[in-house]
């Protein structure tokens, strides 16, 4: 972080996507992690005389937010500094695979899954971002099943990056919420109002009643009578968000997840053969094909009470994907003994077409280039 860029960008505002505090840039509120407890400890740059060490703290340094309405929370300062940041987040009752998606997601970055677009990505703050890939990533490149989003009265980011396209970088933070913490009552939701652009994950196991998924929905503990209900966290979202002429205008996205379990039903077994990275930025013609490929399966199977985020947001495409390309398989304990049962990805994961929904919301929102992307036109399907 250079001096030029520092002081070009420390009198922007910056919405702290939390709280929805307006806020910018304040030396007085700076805290760096303390190198032995990892506790946030108040930092003055005027402290450190070296410029070199002083920008790196900075890069490591976080801006305690001044709205004192609110639970104390931070920002890494980076997030501040780098024009208009870009928040996504993933919405879905508990289990349908948001967080695998999500570290999924991050994986295939990580491997240079967006290098063929030009898109150059890094953490906002290294020490949110390894902590997020110790406990989510590189768990489920091992094989290991998550375990469920941890619901908090508080919303905060689950990661954030540095997004570079063209030459302009833009911070990209990641909401991950439990299912169970939109339903609770007061401010919980209100991070909703800033977000700008949503996720919305469908789970195929819960959300079709298809009779082959029978045993695939036995081993993931989900009870017969539970399918073909509506996503509860769907109506919280979609009744939260501002409308404008009776429709939301958040760039949206509709992803039928799971798609493993349906890999050889028709059209899945077409798009989930696709090449799996992206080697150019969305095709419009594709996108429109493979939305409507995705509306007329749910509607086609009843389950058209998922299909309201495309009902009523402005701008909405629609994905065949699976996060982690198998489902998981129930296997012994390590020790061989009579003990609790450990649930894992056996023969490991292979996720299929993840990049698909990011790159779509990047498109809609302007991060990558417009061209013609269909989102407004699919209200024909």
């Amino acid at each position: 972080m250079d001096q030029v860029t520092l002081g070009e960008r420390t009198a922007d505002f910056t919405r702290c996507p939390s709280c929805l505090q307006d806020l910018r840039f304040d030396g007085s509120r700076l805290f760096l992690p303390d190198p032995r407890t990892n506790e946030l400890t108040a930092w003055d740059p005027a402290s450190e005389p070296n410029d070199l060490r002083r920008e790196d703290q900075l890069n490591r340094a976080f801006l305690k937010c001044p709205n004192g309405s609110a639970q104390p929370h931070f920002l890494p300062v980076p997030y501040l500094l780098h024009g208009k940041p870009f928040t996504v987040a993933f919405v879905g009752q508990s289990g349908t695979g948001k967080t695998h998606l999500l570290a999924a997601m991050m994986a295939e970055i990580g491997r240079g899954g967006l290098d063929s677009l030009g898109i150059r990505c890094r953490s906002v703050n290294s020490s949110q971002h390894h902590a997020f890939l110790a406990r989510a990533v590189n768990e489920l490149e091992a094989g290991r099943v998550l375990p469920a989003t941890t619901p908090t009265e508080f919303v905060e980011f689950t990661d954030a990056l540095l997004v570079t396209v063209g030459g302009r970088t833009r911070p990209v933070a990641f909401f991950d919420i439990a299912g169970e913490s939109l339903h609770l009552p007061g401010n919980v939701t209100e991070f909703l109002l800033g977000v700008d652009a949503l996720i919305f994950v469908v789970d195929a196991l819960r959300a079709l009643r298809l009779r082959q998924l029978t045993l695939a929905r036995e081993a993931a503990g989900i009870r017969p009578q539970n399918t073909g209900i509506a996503d509860p966290t769907f109506t919280t979202v979609l009744d939260r968000l501002p409308r404008r002429e009776g429709l939301c205008d958040v760039p949206t996205a509709i992803v039928l997840n799971k798609c493993d379990v349906l890999r050889f039903e028709p059209p899945i077994d077409h798009w989930l053969r696709e090449e799996a990275r992206p080697v150019s930025a969305p095709d419009p013609k594709l996108v429109f094909e493979e939305s409507q490929d995705v509306y007329a399966f749910l509607a086609h199977h009843q389950a058209t009470p998922w299909l309201r985020p495309f009902t009523e947001c402005r701008r909405c495409t629609l994905h065949f994907v699976s996060a982690t390309g198998m489902s998981p398989a129930v296997t012994s304990s390590s020790s061989g003994g009579a003990g609790s049962p450990a649930t894992a990805f056996a023969g490991g994961i292979r996720p299929r077409r993840v990049l698909g929904p990011l790159l779509s919301v990047f498109q809609m929102w302007g991060l990558l280039e417009p061209s013609e992307h269909p989102a407004s036109q699919l209200r024909g399907v």
